[in-house]
């Protein structure tokens, strides 16, 4: 099956007090750690892409709480999604990620080697809002940013 790639998710998986981070291996975030996630292949649920990408990326089981927040523009959308442990060690992938693992989330949000994108992710999961991510400017400019979960 063919790769979407204008529809994607990131996934905010939550064990505890902590949350699952891979330091990722290419492209302008190599190096750092950030949420897993990636595109939904042709005719697959947002859930259920979000339930592969952590398990092919990290070989950790979770499941889909909730919709966090979403990020469109006029050809894509970026899904948020908020994430509880299932089961299995924190692994990596061995291509897209060089490491996999559980983090203390307010040491996430300290770390200099933790994408801003992730920081921002978590944030949101702190403050508990739950809503939408515009990213289209023009959408702002006619609703200003009062809907927007990435501020």
């Amino acid at each position: 099956m063919s790769d979407n790639y204008s529809l994607a998710v990131g996934c905010i998986v939550r064990k505890e007090d902590k949350v699952l981070l891979v330091r990722h291996t290419y492209g302008g975030a190599a190096g750092q750690l950030l949420i897993p996630g990636g595109y939904c292949n042709m005719g697959e649920l947002p859930e259920e892409a979000a339930q592969r990408e952590v398990l092919e990326e990290t070989h950790v089981v979770a499941k889909v709480e909730a919709l966090l927040g979403i990020r469109c523009g006029r050809k894509n959308w970026y899904a948020l999604m908020l994430m509880d442990y299932v089961e299995g060690e924190p692994q990596s992938d061995g291509n897209e990620n060089s490491e996999a693992l559980f983090m203390n989330v307010q040491e996430a949000l300290e770390r200099e080697d933790v994408t801003h994108m992730t920081k921002v992710a978590l944030k949101a999961m702190l403050s508990k809002k739950k809503g939408l991510l515009y990213s289209d400017e023009e959408y702002k400019e006619v609703r200003g940013n009062d809907f927007s979960l990435f501020m």
